[in-house]
C-alpha cells in the first residue's frame, strides 16, 4: 500500500505473495506511473527481508534498476523486539 497523505492519494496493490520481485515492480510504479514528474519519492517502509534496494537489481537490467533507485528515498521503521 502507498499513501500519500498530503496529497489525499493513496494505492493498494494485492498479490499472491509479498516476494522482492512484487516489491521492485512496485517501487517502478511508484516512480513510472505514481509520480513520474518527481525528483525524489520519499518511502517509509517496515523492515520486511523483500524490501530492498538489490530486489531492483534482481528483477530489471543494471542501468534500469539504478534509473527507479535513483528517484527513491528509503526510510525503515525502527524494530521492536
Amino acid at each position: 500500500m502507498f499513501f500519500a497523505p498530503l496529497l489525499a492519494w493513496r494505492h493498494v496493490n494485492v498479490t499472491d505473495r509479498r516476494t522482492q520481485n512484487d516489491f521492485a515492480l512496485q517501487m517502478k510504479s511508484l516512480v513510472d506511473e505514481a509520480f513520474p514528474d518527481a525528483q525524489q519519492v520519499v518511502v517509509v517502509m517496515d523492515n520486511l527481508n523483500t524490501h530492498v534496494a538489490q530486489a531492483l537489481y534482481k528483477q530489471f537490467p543494471p542501468a534500469e534498476a539504478r534509473r527507479i533507485l535513483e528517484r527513491l528515498e528509503f526510510h525503515y521503521t525502527p524494530q521492536t523486539w
